[in-house]
């Protein structure tokens, strides 16, 4: 299955006509993701870097959408980028009950933690980004324990 490697990625989003704020989160997430990915793999961990930067800079291409993430998905599905389109699908908060949208793959993990340490386009610690959510959209604390076990599981540490 075809991985768009990143300059397509940029114009998937200015295609989509994603605005300049969330492609700058988009990279921001990005830059997170790869360095994850990059400490894994030293840790012989055998990670799809290319499925981890393409997840991470199209994981928001429908941001603007209420249900994002799926209509993310649906829209990267329809262009044959289906392992993407995962990734995508399985980057949101909430919907993590259902197994269909929760990350399973070590690249959906990446990915879904990566884009809790970035706020705009500043990367933050994990407790600085839920502390934003929860001011902006109310964010349960649950959501948090759930992002600690993955970071837990990717990083290590208590």
């Amino acid at each position: 299955m075809r991985i768009p490697f990143a300059e397509e990625c940029f114009k998937i989003m200015t295609e989509h006509q994603v605005p300049e704020h969330i492609i700058a989160h988009s990279k921001a997430v990005c830059d997170v993701a790869t360095d994850i990915a990059e400490k894994l793999t030293k840790d012989n961990i055998k990670i799809d870097k290319d499925l981890v930067i393409a997840g991470a800079l199209l994981h928001d291409v429908r941001k603007l959408e209420k249900d994002h993430a799926f209509a993310g998905a649906k829209l990267l599905e329809g262009m044959g980028l289906i392992r993407v389109a995962r990734i995508v699908k399985a980057h949101g908060l909430y919907r993590l009950e259902d197994e269909n949208f929760a990350p399973r793959t070590i690249e959906e993990k990446i990915v879904f933690y990566a884009d809790k340490r970035v706020v705009h386009d500043k990367i933050v610690s994990l407790e600085d980004r839920f502390k934003y959510l929860k001011e902006r959209y109310g964010t349960e604390d649950k959501f948090y324990h759930y992002t600690k076990k993955i970071e837990k599981e990717l990083l290590g540490g208590s």
